[in-house]
């Protein structure tokens, strides 16, 4: 359910929704483990409801504004489904032993989150452009930031992020008659390290995102 809205004389886009799913014999993939395995499992349900906002804002002939807001909040529900679990992280899911499983646990996941599903997402973009007689000259910035995220099924003290943030910077021109653009720009530009994923069979490793990147493109349309 949601609405979509033109306002402050159509400068001003605001689009918002409420949403709500329920997925029966929702299908999963449970990733790692001590046996290192990729095992597809089955969960009685699946729920989750939440919100998404969005704006476009003309703030001048020169700049615009837009941004994104969105809360997911997501449950597994299932009494009886496991999952194989880390063998060095700390648990905080309960967990039993089975027999002739040796030392690998084994962890509830009922009530759970999705894995890699984020609870909130926000993300802001500005650009302001400057005419010539050529073309354009712009500047644009761009920020994300990632709310709590689970990594997998189950859920202990290391595998999971949150307030994951990016930010990134463009210096542009645009030739309208000669059809090409040449800029200068810069992706994550304060060098976060935002975990993005895990490896648990045997160890605490995870995997992050790029570093600082700086660069020059250059691009022509021929047309």
């Amino acid at each position: 359910m949601g609405i979509k809205s033109d306002l402050l004389d159509d400068s001003l886009r605001l689009n918002a929704a409420l949403f709500y799913y329920h997925i029966d014999d929702m299908q999963l993939s449970a990733i790692g483990g001590e046996s290192n395995s990729n095992t597809l499992l089955n969960a009685d349900k699946g729920t989750g409801y939440g919100f998404e906002v969005d704006l476009t804002w003309h703030a001048t002939k020169s700049l615009v504004i837009a941004g994104g807001f969105s809360y997911n909040h997501t449950t597994l529900k299932d009494d009886d489904l496991l999952v194989g679990t880390c063998a060095a992280c700390t648990l905080t899911s309960p967990s039993v032993n089975l027999p002739g499983a040796g030392s690998q646990r084994f962890a509830y996941v009922d009530g759970h989150s999705f894995p890699q599903a984020p609870e909130t997402i926000l993300t802001l973009n500005a650009r302001y452009g400057i005419p010539l007689k050529s073309g354009e000259l712009y500047f644009y910035g761009d920020i994300a930031v990632q709310g709590k995220t689970k990594l997998f099924l189950y859920q202990s003290e290391e595998f999971n992020s949150s307030g994951n943030f990016e930010a990134g910077l463009r210096i542009g021109y645009l030739n309208f008659a000669g059809h090409y653009e040449a800029a200068l720009f810069g992706r994550n530009i304060t060098d976060e390290h935002n975990l993005k994923g895990a490896i648990d069979f045997n160890n605490l490793a995870g995997f992050v995102n790029d570093p600082r990147v700086i660069g020059v493109e250059f691009k022509k349309s021929f047309f």
